[in-house]
């Protein structure tokens, strides 16, 4: 069973290697491909719910626009090109209330993501400072 939208949002509070390995991937050399972004894409390709876990805790630990533009055209439109569909719902229900995930989904681009994935991040972006 998935877990919650909630779940995925907050499981780096209960879980540290969440928070280490977000807190490292927002620590690297600006630009450089780094043992951290091998690791987060690894998760991505590997075990979708974990890489998810990851992202939405690197989003809530930093508000430098640097690193939100780079968790929105990185990591985040890889994993909605590949996974989107499959976690539209928990991307719907947690931008509805969380100003972070709006943020970082503004900087997102539609890359490889399915036209019904893009369609509805659209939607949620637009809302993205309301």
């Amino acid at each position: 069973m998935s877990p919650t939208p909630e779940q995925f949002w907050n499981a780096w509070r209960t879980e540290s290697a969440l928070r280490e390995l977000a807190e490292r991937w927002l620590t690297k050399p600006d630009g450089e491909w780094a043992e951290e972004s091998e690791e987060l894409y690894r998760l991505i390709d590997g075990d979708p719910d974990r890489a998810l876990q990851v992202i939405f805790c690197a989003a809530q630990l930093t508000t430098e626009p640097m690193h939100l533009a780079n968790l929105a055209a990185g990591p985040l439109e890889d994993f909605l090109g590949r996974h989107g569909e499959r976690y539209l719902d928990v991307f719907h229900a947690l931008a509805l209330r969380e100003r972070a995930l709006r943020e970082v989904l503004d900087g997102v681009w539609q890359g490889s993501m399915p036209k019904r994935v893009w369609h509805r991040i659209e939607i949620l972006k637009q809302s993205a400072f309301s």
